[in-house]
């Protein structure tokens, strides 16, 4: 089979917006995220955090929290006084994420929390404007209309509020995607849903979406870690297990998921064969913006502060 008829079949499931869930390889991966992602993938998290300033006080919204390694640390800076308010679309890595945050926000009474299950942009659209001092995106303005959810961002930050990305780019893990494109330009039948995410090309294009969106751009850096996944099964392994290889459950025709990764397995084994080793790379961009509006003064962004609220 050529890759035409790979391209006919995504045409076909487009048209019909047969979509992927990635919801459910998140649900999967929930209880294994911070064994396999987050001690490799977090410090990058972190230092995307550091670019920002996180006061006490502040009102921060943190999008698709996942299991709350980036909460946790938010909360720490809040020292006691502020609100987090974190939404995830997975149920699995929202649970996890409760069981750290909450028992803190229990513990400072001027401290306001909330974790809810939800779609980003309906999440930003329900804020009031001007309400925010920070927004954070960990590892998914990909699952997003990028600009539009920018603009939501600009409107319920308050002027001079500040936010930060941190995305995988398109090339990210290049090796393992191309064995998946083999894998279905063979066989597009095993294909059943799209996996519909907007993965950046470099910092520079995510700084273009903060633009459009009419937010400012104070820093922009790519970078890029090695995975400790040096054969066929540690990789397969590895983006099942951290959630990289979100949206697959759903796109493969599930009678025959096994099927299609012992082909992934052989695709890789093959590629090791040849060049001595398998070497995976996460590339990823850290972008941080600015909201440079002037604030409206009609009152639905001003502070209050009313103890702990939990979700």
């Amino acid at each position: 089979m050529s890759r035409l008829g790979l391209a006919a079949r995504a045409l076909r499931l487009t048209l019909s917006r047969t979509n992927a869930d990635t919801t459910p390889d998140y649900d999967a991966a929930s209880s294994s995220y911070d064994t396999y992602f987050s001690p490799v993938m977090g410090v990058h998290s972190l230092a995307a955090l550091r670019e920002v300033t996180v006061s006490p006080g502040d009102d921060v919204l943190e999008l698709a929290c996942g299991t709350g390694h980036l909460t946790e640390e938010i909360v720490r800076r809040l020292e006691g006084r502020g609100s987090v308010r974190a939404v995830d679309k997975s149920p699995g890595m929202l649970a996890v994420a409760k069981a750290k945050v909450l028992p803190e926000a229990t513990r400072s009474p001027g401290l306001e929390v909330s974790l809810e299950v939800g779609d980003m942009e309906e999440f930003l659209r329900a804020r009031p404007d001007d309400s925010a001092d920070l927004v954070v995106i960990g590892w998914a303005i990909c699952y997003s209309k990028p600009v539009r959810l920018l603009e939501q961002v600009k409107r319920v930050l308050r002027p001079g509020g500040r936010i930060v990305v941190i995305e995988t780019r398109g090339d990210a893990l290049k090796t393992l995607i191309e064995q998946l494109e083999k894998v279905f330009t063979a066989d597009p039948s095993l294909l059943t849903g799209m996996i519909r995410v907007n993965l950046p090309k470099d910092a520079a294009a995510v700084a273009r979406w903060f633009t459009k969106a009419g937010l400012t751009v104070d820093v922009q850096r790519d970078g890029q870690q090695v995975l400790p996944a040096t054969t066929p099964d540690t990789a397969l392994e590895w983006v099942q297990r951290s959630g990289a290889a979100a949206g697959f459950k759903d796109a493969v025709d599930q009678s025959r998921e096994e099927h299609a990764l012992e082909l992934i397995r052989k695709g890789l084994a093959d590629h090791v064969a040849r060049h001595g080793a398998l070497e995976l790379r996460h590339t990823f961009v850290v972008v941080t913006g600015t909201n440079p509006g002037t604030t409206t003064g009609t009152g639905p962004g001003s502070r209050h502060r009313e103890g702990v609220h939990s979700a």
